[in-house]
């Protein structure tokens, strides 16, 4: 998908004379788009009027959601990090080991070579 730019304006007096909705009187722009199953087709969606209270709404609740978003990925990388430490100590405990363990080697190998789901 194709990132869009976002553009804000604010409407002049002069357009919103004789407007049933005067105090949305912020435009929202986006730019083209393009849908991921068509390569070659483009979507230029239709400006959004809002009024200021809501343009901040939409603000605040996207930088709540953003930070959501960031906490769990830093959530999830610590407990990647977690198991990775876990598998390097118990790689490193059966490598020292005079008669180390196969199945814990092959255990250790697997999970670096396909982590799937990352337990605690």
């Amino acid at each position: 998908m194709l990132i869009s730019r976002i553009s804000l304006r604010l409407l002049s007096s002069e357009e919103l004379v004789g407007d049933p909705f005067p105090d949305a009187c912020v435009q929202l722009a986006f730019g083209p788009t393009r849908p991921s199953d068509q390569a070659d087709a483009v979507v230029v969606p239709e400006p959004v009027r809002l009024t200021p209270a809501d343009l901040v709404r939409l603000r605040v609740e996207s930088g709540l959601a953003l930070g959501e978003i960031r906490a769990e990925m830093q959530r999830a990388e610590i407990a990647w990090r977690q198991q990775l430490s876990r598998w390097y100590r118990d790689g490193r405990l059966a490598a020292e080991a005079r008669a180390p363990d196969i199945s814990l080697l092959q255990r250790v190998l697997g999970g670096l070579r396909n982590p799937g789901p990352v337990t605690t």
